[in-house]
């Protein structure tokens, strides 16, 4: 897979090319990498991008403290690309960071998906203290929050390996970043068609954030995802994938609450 020199971090993407003027960027959550995307289960027709952000999975490079610098840098990564005609679709953290673009009025965004997020992201303070006292047990409790009741084993072990791959400061600074990101005020300024997706069982951004963002994004629509946790696109890749695919191709998506 590629990479790109952006300043002075060399950033890891993964990269499928299709004959077609529409892309969709995918960014991930607090202290993952491109790899918690079911990027494998998408259609032909979509032109693909999935980073690691700068400190993260392959990528190389300090990774930022606030979710503005964040959306800084992946205004930097499109332009770099030249990129026009973009669907963003981020999840948890990854959204906040989408919010924040869209809030720019920034031309080449066409779209929106906003994957187990809310316009708030506070973190329990215990996350924290486990973060700065014991990394290991930080890691195991933060993945019992993460998937719904029927993930398997394997499943939670890809999102616990994702977190391990980060330093315990990055994993520090991107809690820190959520804990600080608040749009309540500001969501109803989105102006870009919007897909909300969450898992009837997210404990990390439950149902009523998505339902937040639903109800005050003018141009919005919502999809709970029954039996899925956080981690909805890992934990029900057919139902998530489906429901995109539909939603850039302007196809009705199923079960979508307005």
């Amino acid at each position: 897979m590629p990479t790109i020199k952006i300043d002075q971090d060399e950033i890891y993407y993964y990269h499928h090319p299709d004959q077609v003027n529409m892309s969709l960027l995918m960014i991930h959550g607090a202290g993952g990498d491109h790899t918690l995307f079911p990027i494998a289960s998408l259609t032909q027709g979509i032109n693909i991008y999935a980073l690691d952000l700068p400190g993260h999975g392959r990528s190389k490079g300090s990774n930022r403290p606030t979710i503005e610098g964040y959306a800084d840098f992946i205004e930097d990564f499109v332009k770099r690309l030249g990129l026009q005609k973009v669907t963003v679709c981020g999840h948890s953290m990854g959204g906040a960071i989408a919010m924040t673009l869209a809030l720019r009025k920034l031309p080449w965004i066409d779209k929106l998906i906003l994957v187990g997020t809310g316009a708030r992201l506070k973190v329990n303070p215990l996350i924290f203290q486990l973060i700065k006292d014991a990394f290991e047990n930080a890691i195991q409790t933060t993945a019992q929050f993460l998937y719904g009741p029927k993930a398997s084993p394997e499943m939670i072990q890809i999102g616990q390996q994702s977190m391990r791959k980060i330093s315990p400061q990055v994993l520090m600074d991107d809690f820190r970043a959520c804990d600080h990101f608040n749009v309540m005020e500001k969501v109803r300024e989105i102006n870009t068609p919007t897909l909300v997706i969450v898992g009837d069982s997210d404990q990390m951004t439950p149902p009523k954030y998505s339902q937040y963002l639903a109800q005050n994004i003018p141009n919005a629509q919502m999809l709970v995802i029954e039996e899925a946790g956080h981690m909805v696109a890992l934990e029900r890749p057919e139902e998530f994938t489906g429901a995109l695919e539909k939603f850039l191709f302007c196809r009705d998506v199923p079960h979508l609450e307005h």
